[in-house]
């Protein structure tokens, strides 16, 4: 079962590629489509193939730094919502008005007070902060009651119910959380770069678009959604070998 989990997507992906071949050689999508071997000779270019990774060194800072502060700071509003019940309905709105806010809207703002080059890993933390802010605190609210209980009859205060248990219950939420945002991040950061960012992947976009690079624009993207799907299958192994872990810590 596990080959087959393996050798189906793989014949599939490759299927997918030999027909986006054949689709560009043919123009069977027009000049806007070309086929994937003139893309791949992007890489292959000296100039556009060094421009590609100093793009990504770029772009792959601000969603880190994004990832980061975003997921930091959804994780300890939540831990705080989730000790101070009373906070909780507020934060809970204030999460979701933020998630809900345009980036359109949002650029203007941070571009005044994080600076062009700050603006994407600002925007990048936007939407890591929600996803983090919601998984957290379904992790902590979904722990035992019965254990829970069983500690609070042991005299346990809040804080080391939280550090023992409520937390450790919690990190297979957590990871999910960072699992979905890690590409969250991502499009953050490269729509920030939209904004007048000196460098990345986002501004390579836009100047193969100008400039109707259209194999440099595919080259492009197939980097970005290469970051994309490799951070999402890391953070999935991630987050079986946590859940594995926590299922026998249960056990």
């Amino acid at each position: 079962m596990k080959f087959r989990g393996f050798i189906y997507p793989t014949i599939g992906t490759l299927l997918l590629l030999c027909a986006w071949e054949a689709a560009g050689r043919n123009g069977m999508l027009g000049r806007t489509f070309p086929a994937l071997s003139q893309v791949l000779r992007v890489f292959e270019d000296g100039p556009r193939g060094a421009l590609l990774v100093r793009s990504t060194i770029a772009t792959l800072g601000s969603a880190a730094e994004g990832f980061t502060t975003g997921a930091l700071l959804g994780a300890a509003v939540a831990v705080l919502a989730h000790l101070v019940p009373p906070l909780r309905r507020g934060l809970d709105r204030m999460a979701v008005l933020v998630n809900a806010l345009p980036v359109i809207a949002l650029a203007p703002v941070l571009i005044i007070t994080a600076g062009r080059e700050g603006t994407p890993a600002a925007l990048a933390s936007v939407p890591v902060f929600f996803l983090l802010y919601t998984s957290t605190g379904v992790g902590l609210r979904g722990a035992s009651e019965r254990l829970e209980m069983m500690l609070l009859t042991l005299g346990a205060s809040p804080w080391q119910r939280l550090t023992k248990f409520q937390a450790i219950a919690a990190l297979p939420q957590v990871v999910t959380g960072m699992k979905v945002a890690a590409g969250s991040s991502m499009i953050g950061a490269i729509v920030g770069e939209w904004f007048g960012a000196p460098s990345g992947l986002g501004v390579v976009v836009l100047n193969s678009m100008e400039n109707y690079q259209i194999p440099l624009l595919w080259a492009t993207v197939i980097v970005i959604a290469t970051i994309t799907l490799s951070s999402y299958g890391l953070l999935t192994l991630g987050e079986r070998a946590v859940r594995r872990r926590i299922g026998e810590c249960d056990a």
